[in-house]
């Protein structure tokens, strides 16, 4: 019982019995029965987190720091790929839950929902990052794509650019539907005329083909939705044998390492991708331990950085 106690925290014992208990499971090689001690506490103290693509810098960034959040509280987290893959991400929905994890976060695909919404029919505790599924009764943790998007394409047209294209992931993709929203807002607003380019996936190959068809428009300026379609953009003006901003303007969206490492740095749209993670991971502690709220909607601010890829006012 002593042992007990002093392996599992629970309980007192002296200082001499838990020092004991302690010099002994070392020398015998002692590790804690995980499965055992979750079939009798009805909690593996797991978490599993489903992303598009942990290769995207995002996304390698949020699950990092909910790793490291979850881990404060005495969590693992799992961390899966779907690959933009609604069916792939079904499966691993289900293997998580197979695994009795004890809450998922998921950044949904597109097409995405009816495996999650059984999971929140079964009373798994969910939170959804970056993007939302339509009706789905969960947390969700977002930022203001719209409003992100809106500010980048009016700065470029407050430059005096009027042939701004928009190159932008999948629309289905509700994150991406709510950055061509705002791009529409602002070049609505300026009186000009939309030029949008919608790449077949979310990879820097789909930015790239997507960006060749956007240049074939002959624009002064692009605004690419995601730092993939950002990457494929650059690929795509270095090809064409242009130059940043000289021929072509470029706003991103999301600043990682690589936007000031490039010449010119880059004038980018930043997400608060660390307090995304967070706040993520900490609604889904909250459910763990008993929360009862409705589902809650957080939408995290945007701010727009400008560098040096827009130039001066052509």
């Amino acid at each position: 019982m002593t042992a007990s106690r002093v392996l599992s925290g629970a309980g007192y014992s002296s200082g001499e019995a838990r020092e004991a208990v302690r010099r002994a499971a070392d020398e015998l090689g002692y590790r804690p029965n995980t499965i055992a001690r979750a079939l009798v506490q009805g909690a593996t103290r797991t978490v599993g987190l489903v992303v598009g693509d942990v290769e995207n810098p995002f996304f390698a960034t949020l699950a990092r720091v909910i790793a490291d959040a979850l881990e404060e509280r005495g969590y693992t987290l799992l961390l899966t790929n779907s690959d933009e893959d609604p069916t792939r991400e079904g499966r691993l929905v289900d293997a998580l839950l197979g695994r009795q994890v004890d809450g998922l976060i998921v950044a949904p695909s597109a097409g995405a929902g009816r495996h999650l919404a059984a999971a929140v029919a079964g009373g798994v505790a969910l939170v959804q990052v970056d993007r939302a599924v339509r009706g789905l009764a969960a947390d969700v943790v977002l930022v203001d794509n719209a409003h992100g998007a809106e500010v980048a394409v009016s700065h470029l047209a407050a430059l005096g650019h009027q042939r701004i294209a928009c190159v932008t992931d999948p629309v289905g993709l509700g994150s991406s539907r709510e950055r061509v929203a705002g791009y529409r807002t602002a070049i609505a607003a300026h009186g000009l005329e939309p030029f949008i380019f919608e790449a077949a996936g979310v990879t820097q190959h789909a930015g790239l083909a997507a960006s060749r068809h956007a240049l074939a428009a002959r624009p002064t300026a692009l605004f690419t939705a995601s730092n993939l379609m950002t990457l494929g953009a650059m690929r795509a003006i270095r090809e064409a044998a242009l130059a940043i901003p000289a021929d072509v303007a470029l706003i991103g969206f999301d600043d990682l390492d690589w936007t000031t490492l490039v010449d010119p740095p880059l004038t980018v749209v930043a997400q608060p991708v660390a307090e995304v993670g967070r706040v993520a991971a900490e609604l889904l502690l909250e459910r763990l331990t008993g929360d009862t709220k409705p589902p809650r909607r957080v939408r995290l601010r945007t701010s727009l950085v400008v560098r040096h890829s827009c130039g001066e006012r052509p």
